[in-house]
């Protein structure tokens, strides 16, 4: 797999920007090397997470899709590697696989490339953004089913599904479920066998008809935060080291941070309190 880094790198320099325009992104780092270490499904989500990050530059978002290309590849999920490849076209038309990738993928990338051409390349032109809008709740009874719901703000209509990803405590695997849509919101219960202290994480994804994320409410590496309590124990909410993340907005290109802090004793503390952190212009 070192030859995939190889290509990387002749992406890179075929789509150079000036690195003072460049935000940085380490999850593409990290889905790279999680690639290279054939953790193929963590690759997924942390690559998935980085592309719906704001401020990405098109450098950025065409190292993305290649290595999201070749992880769902890999995988053998052809559909999903196509619409990443075609994503990749989109911003780097000249862009082909070279010598040191493996014959079956480049007979595979120049099957799409030829149909992508045929289509009179589709997906030059920048789409409109989409949002996933919800309010995630303080906290919930061990043991007790969790009912989230959200909505979506997009004016292209690009996402077809939603998907809520959700682990209990924080090592867990993530598992995902698919959300039905009623009454215009998105829906998907978290069981109450996986409802347990000290927390649950959770993130919600959209889709596009290719299984390519668009849009998120949280994600893998910032997921959503629900505190629950054991009986008789204040739990993690009243651990001073305790963040919980109430939501993650992207709003003209900057992704803001709602995040409340409490104290070991839940006394008045200078940190106490709920901060908003802002990172973008």
């Amino acid at each position: 797999m070192r030859a995939f880094f190889v290509l990387a790198t002749l992406l890179c320099l075929a789509t150079a920007a000036p690195a003072s325009a460049q935000r940085d992104n380490p999850l593409i780092q990290e889905g790279a090397d999680q690639y290279d270490e054939l953790r193929y499904e963590e690759a997924l989500q942390t690559l998935s997470a980085a592309l719906v990050r704001a401020g990405n530059t098109d450098q950025q978002r065409a190292r993305i899709y290649t290595f999201l290309a070749f992880t769902y590849l890999s995988l053998g999920r052809e559909a999903e590697a196509e619409g990443a490849y075609r994503s990749l076209l989109a911003i780097v038309p000249a862009f082909e696989p070279d010598a040191s990738v493996s014959p079956r993928f480049r007979e595979f990338f120049s099957g799409v490339r030829d149909r992508w051409e045929a289509e009179g390349r589709p997906g030059s032109a920048p789409p409109s953004p989409a949002t996933i809008e919800h309010t995630s709740p303080p906290q919930a009874d061990p043991g007790e089913s969790v009912e989230l719901r959200a909505s979506l703000d997009d004016p292209s209509g690009r996402i077809v599904s939603v998907v809520l990803a959700y682990r209990q405590g924080t090592s867990d695997v993530y598992r995902r479920l698919d959300t039905q849509l009623v009454e215009g919101e998105y829906v998907a219960t978290i069981p109450g066998d996986d409802v347990a202290p000290p927390l649950v994480e959770y993130y919600f994804e959209g889709l596009d008809a290719n299984n390519l994320p668009v849009a998120s409410r949280g994600d893998v590496a910032a997921p959503l935060r629900i505190a629950v309590e054991g009986e008789g124990d204040s739990g993690i909410v009243g651990k001073w080291w305790f963040w919980t993340i109430l939501g993650v907005v992207v709003v003209g290109g900057a992704v803001t941070t709602a995040v409340l802090l409490t104290r070991d004793d839940g006394g008045p503390s200078e940190t106490q309190g709920t901060f908003v952190i802002s990172i973008g212009e």
